[in-house]
């Protein structure tokens, strides 16, 4: 058996081979990166917005439940989390540790994903005519807002120049959107739909706008010079 856990033993009627093993490097490095994938950024996504309204760590069911992801992705991440040098999460409770640090690294690894693994869709609206038409409207409960539109509701000032809207729950919830806004696709709407980080908030919403670190992300990623100051003031700064 060589060093990356390949083996060949062979012996009178006796064949045995396993090959394709990866190296401790490999599988250590996996491990590390676990909370920054695609399946996991929805579990750190999680147990970021959690703990900041609740003031603790959630249990791996519920940021299983929240996140939509297995429970042994949660385990993979949770365990990622505490190995890190240094660690993120200790004691019994996981209690969160270096939260601006692993915030950061967040926002970085899902601005990079986001094109691809949460695309989104533009629209136009017979009833929502500019963005400061949706400062004041109640979504289905499956949808929140995000980026510029979130900023204003949450009292930035602020004139959005689209509307992001994150949206969860299933195709009935899609459907209840587009008959509320009358919404047809255009590819130049102002209106841009991203599907939901998570499979049910893991938070309670504040005027219907996403977690304060996915709005961070969203404004991030505007790469507008017009929002930079607004997103240092209300929401931190992750350049």
């Amino acid at each position: 058996m060589d060093s990356s856990g390949n083996a060949s033993l062979r012996g009178e009627g006796l064949v045995i081979e396993i090959t394709g093993q990866r190296n401790g490097d490999s599988a250590q490095q996996a491990a590390t990166t676990a909370p920054f994938t695609r399946a996991g950024l929805p579990v750190t996504f999680s147990l970021l917005a959690a703990n900041e309204h609740f003031g603790s760590t959630p249990t791996q069911r519920a940021l299983a439940d929240s996140s939509g992801a297995s429970l042994g992705t949660v385990n993979r991440v949770i365990r990622a989390l505490r190995e890190r040098t240094p660690s993120f999460l200790d004691g019994k409770h996981n209690e969160l540790l270096r939260r601006s640090t692993l915030e950061h690294e967040w926002i970085s690894a899902y601005s990079a994903m986001q094109p691809t693994v949460w695309p989104e869709e533009r629209f136009t609206s017979d009833i929502w005519k500019k963005p400061s038409d949706l400062l004041d409207v109640s979504l289905p409960t499956a949808a929140l807002f995000g980026s510029e539109i979130a900023a204003a509701r949450l009292g930035a000032p602020i004139r959005p120049a689209s509307v992001l809207i994150h949206l969860g729950g299933n195709a009935s919830d899609r459907r209840e959107l587009i008959r509320q806004g009358r919404l047809r696709r255009d590819e130049r709407g102002m209106i841009r739909i991203r599907p939901a980080i998570w499979k049910n908030p893991p938070a309670p919403s504040l005027d219907q706008t996403a977690p304060r670190l996915l709005v961070r992300a969203d404004l991030l990623l505007e790469d507008d010079p017009r929002v930079d100051e607004i997103r240092t003031q209300f929401f931190g700064d992750d350049r």
